[in-house]
């Protein structure tokens, strides 16, 4: 022990020589990049100092108790202890604010009784016989460590951080569709996952965002937001950076934002980020608005938080009830009251709508729009006693069976838009106890109809929607596909239609952008011989253009008898092996761990297809995943090799594809790679992942990805 005090001596010296020369030639100080991780390990050790000087203050308590030499042994050593830690954890502190990013003021306080606990601990080894009484100066110790750790959990915190919980609080105010979407929904997202780090006291990045002032300055990578672009916008690029990465944020360890977050943070983004836009303001169609609606409800103008008595639906119950054509989620947070949206009439099924009986007594919203709902149907949605809004426009019921809802004795609100309700079949609801608006848009009802129920039903608004300007133009919805296989094995033709009448349909397949004037008119299904990147869009007179449609066809003409991969893919994302490429199902766009999927990053794709017999082949295509936020880019160099045995491969083609320059949508895409056409019975693919992502990417200088889900062969 002799040996280790003397050493320690030695150190300890040293350490706080070198404490007091940082403090005093601080600002001419310059660290190596090298010594960042010893700053980071700080908030990990700065509690070894905190444990030995508690032990050392109860311990000696226990002066009495123990034999002295005893005592005197091992009160040495927790003291020595103390001094090395105390000294070695305020060094890596000073390491560490180097970094930048903090309140100054509050560091300078953290810094200062920082390195007087390392000097009082150091002291009180040198002169520990001589202090008198000890016990006082070992809780003299451990005071001036309180304090150090308090200014630091301010840093890292907040200043009021560790009496915050005593701290009287406000009542959160209640949400009000007048309010700005973004105070409504997007900041408090930031609140939660973004201001512990980049506020006030600790600006990492140079970014603050606890006021909106604050967060359009940006920080030193710029705006955090690019309006109407979120796949280019520095936040969602961060966000969507795998876990382990360095730059993802949140950092590993801190509460992450979830996919809905994301997505809403996403949408808001893209419809241009307007700070001061109400809720309201917001289309119906609107995607910000539909995803917001699962964060704070859709109820017009709530005033007050509605207090439901019935008790919280079980996490099995909601789950099993959620599909992906129905959304089943609590409109408010923290409400027990459940709202379901109904998607895609073609997938709708009547056993989904009966299933919803399992959240019966919670289920209040129920939206069935456009769903092929018939009038039997409405006894189902008769077993929802707490329904209170129900949405039922553009469905096939015609009111016939309309009484079955007197069995909702809660509902206030019913849209029967686009229906073949009748004045007569309305009538068998209005007279529910709590029934306050009913909408009526193109129905048989007119407006003096209307007119009459309104008298007679004062309590009821009748809405007939707006009055038709003659003057305005409206945008029509865009085209509608037909087809529901993107692989087409045969001549099964590309089929478009349009709801409205003398809509024109225009379109292109040469992947370039179609417009509303020159672009080729659609007059009859259009047969493809190769992957075809279709896009359209619907035109009439006086009438705005739709938005455009895009889609990927993949013509495959023939299939390879065997699949060998030469090169094993990553064994996380090795898919069904070989045949994963001949199967001809195509992977989804958003799940890259999908069995559809090889995935490829340390070494290159290498397949051969072989077939039973010689084939004349003019081309292939390849299909693979656009997912940038991932990492997944095009390939970098494709190599095509021909023969009719493995000894006699020959190189066909060689192609570099144009690789991206900004952030782009995920997407499946088809690479066509034509060469002249020729009889084979074997093909070799050399496909090479991008080695080094591009300087404009988030994770640049890093090793690309390339998926691949099919092969097909023309």
């Amino acid at each position: 022990m002799t040996r280790f005090y003397k050493i320690s001596s030695y150190l300890l010296l040293s350490l706080n020589i070198l404490l007091l020369f940082f403090l005093v030639f601080e600002e001419q100080v310059s660290l190596p990049i090298w010594m960042s991780p010893l700053g980071r390990m700080h908030p990990l050790l700065l509690h070894l100092p905190i444990g030995f000087v508690v032990l050392l203050v109860l311990f000696s308590f226990l002066k009495n108790e123990i034999e002295t030499k005893s005592y005197e042994l091992i009160r040495t050593l927790l003291l020595t202890l103390t001094a090395l830690s105390a000294a070695i954890v305020a060094l890596m502190g000073f390491f560490l604010s180097r970094e930048g990013g903090y309140d100054e003021r509050l560091l300078q306080f953290h810094k200062f009784t920082g390195i007087a606990v390392s000097l009082l601990a150091y002291v009180a080894v040198i002169f520990y016989e001589k202090l008198n009484p000890k016990a006082y100066f070992n809780l003299a110790l451990l005071v001036i460590m309180a304090v150090a750790g308090h200014f630091g959990a301010g840093i890292t915190h907040g200043e009021h951080y560790l009496f915050e919980a005593w701290q009287k609080t406000d009542i959160a105010p209640q949400f009000s569709e007048n309010e700005p979407m973004y105070k409504a929904t997007i900041f408090p997202i930031l609140e939660a996952k973004c201001v512990a780090c980049h506020n006030d006291d600790k600006t990492k990045g140079q970014l603050n965002m606890s006021s909106i002032e604050k967060i359009l300055k940006g920080g030193k990578n710029g705006v955090i937001w690019k309006v109407g672009d979120a796949l280019n916008s520095h936040i969602i690029q961060r966000a969507s950076l795998p876990l382990e990465n360095k730059e993802h944020m949140p950092p590993k360890g801190k509460p992450q934002l979830t996919t809905d977050e994301v997505a809403l943070l996403s949408a808001w983004i893209n419809e241009g980020a307007d700070v001061k836009k109400a809720f309201k303001n917001y289309l119906a169609s609107s995607e910000t608005k539909k995803m917001a609606s699962k964060f704070v409800g859709t109820k017009s103008a709530i005033k007050e938080a509605k207090v439901y008595t019935f008790s919280m639906p079980s996490e099995s119950a909601l789950a099993s009830v959620n599909t992906p054509f129905c959304s089943v989620f609590p409109f408010a947070t923290g409400s027990p009251a459940l709202q379901a949206d109904f998607f895609v009439s073609k997938k709708f099924d009547r056993k989904v709508l009966e299933n919803l009986s399992k959240v019966g007594e919670q289920l209040v919203i129920l939206n069935l729009s456009k769903m092929p709902l018939k009038d039997e149907d409405l006894s189902l949605i008769a077993n929802f006693p707490n329904l209170e809004k129900l949405n039922l426009n553009q469905t096939d019921i015609t009111g016939i069976t309309l009484e079955q809802l007197k069995k909702c004795k809660n509902l206030e609100s019913v849209a029967l838009a686009g229906t073949k309700i009748s004045k007569e079949n309305l009538q068998k609801i209005l007279d529910l106890p709590k029934l306050k608006e009913v909408f009526v848009w193109n129905t048989d009802i007119n407006e003096v109809a209307v007119n009459e129920l309104g008298k007679k039903y004062t309590k009821i608004k009748f809405d007939r929607g707006g009055i038709d300007n003659p003057n305005e133009i409206l945008q029509l919805n865009p085209p509608i596909l037909v087809n529901e296989d993107f692989i087409i094995k045969t001549n099964t033709p590309i089929t478009m239609k349009h709801t409205l009448k003398n809509v024109k349909i225009r379109y292109t397949i040469d992947g370039s952008e179609p417009d509303s004037t020159t672009a080729n008119i659609y007059q009859k299904p259009i047969v493809i011989e190769s992957y075809t990147k279709f896009k359209a869009l619907a035109t009439k007179e006086n009438w705005y253009a739709s938005k455009k449609v895009e889609y990927s066809f993949f013509k495959s003409s023939f299939v390879a008898d065997s699949v060998y991969l030469l090169n094993p893919p990553d064994p996380k994302h090795a898919g069904k092996g070989g045949i994963t490429l001949k199967d001809l199902k195509k992977g989804p766009n958003d799940n890259f761990g999908d069995k559809a999927w090889l995935g490829y990053r340390e070494k290159e794709f290498v397949g051969l297809f072989e077939f039973k017999k010689v084939q004349p082949i003019k081309g292939l295509t390849i299909s693979y995943l656009q997912k940038m936020d991932s990492f997944i880019l095009p390939p970098k160099i494709i190599e095509v090799w021909a023969g009719n045995n493995k000894t006699d491969l020959k190189i066909i083609q060689k192609l570099t594809p144009k690789q991206a320059e900004k952030m782009e949508r995920n997407a499946n895409l088809g690479l066509q790679i034509p060469f002249s056409q020729g009889s084979y019975k074997m093909i070799k693919l050399v496909i090479k992942p991008v080695s080094k992502l591009p300087a404009w990417h988030p994770g640049k200088g890093q090793k690309g990805w390339f998926f691949v889900d099919e092969v097909f062969f023309n």
